[in-house]
């Protein structure tokens, strides 16, 4: 895979990430008093059609921020969920969040274990991130992160030459 030229346009950053809730009021609790974020809105909404074309019934759509501004939110859906498995592995699928350092993460992993969550970690990847793995209440898989060093040319070299050898693998069919 070679480097493509660097597009005209990129976003500035992320404004929301959305998911599904069966419960606002335990996201709520969870987002504001276990994770520390600032409640900021909600939208309540009759059905409608929505962007995709599909009825939606009636929703609540609220919004927590971290302290970029940058938000999570959720869905509850007047008429409940039917949660469908996906398929793929929580561990492949989760919501990575930033901290400042290791000794903030380790606050955070005496914070959660305190309040009853279960915790994984400290994973070290590599030296270059110390992560925590836990689940909010709606089975969101979320990584507290501390990166140890800014990414590099180098970094950006060697991914090109990992998704290369990817690519290549999964062409001759030897992926395991």
């Amino acid at each position: 895979m070679t480097p493509v030229a660097t597009p005209l346009l990129t976003p500035e950053r992320l404004n929301h990430y959305a998911l599904a809730t069966k419960d606002m009021a335990i996201t709520h609790t969870f987002w504001t008093e276990m994770m520390g974020c600032e409640f900021k809105a909600a939208i309540r909404a009759d059905g409608h059609t929505m962007s995709t074309g599909e009825e939606a019934p009636g929703y609540l759509h609220a919004f927590y921020s971290f302290k970029d501004g940058a938000c999570i939110a959720f869905f509850e859906l007047a008429g409940g969920l039917d949660p469908v498995d996906d398929q793929v592995p929580s561990w492949a699928k989760h919501l990575a969040l930033s901290v400042d350092s290791r000794e903030e993460l380790a606050r955070w992993h005496r914070h959660l274990e305190a309040a009853g969550v279960a915790v994984a970690g400290e994973v070290d990847h590599g030296g270059l991130f110390h992560s925590l793995y836990f689940f909010d209440p709606n089975g969101q898989r979320i990584e507290l992160t501390y990166q140890a060093r800014a990414l590099t040319d180098e970094d950006r070299r060697l991914g090109y030459e990992t998704l290369e050898g990817w690519a290549r693998d999964k062409a001759a069919g030897s992926l395991t």
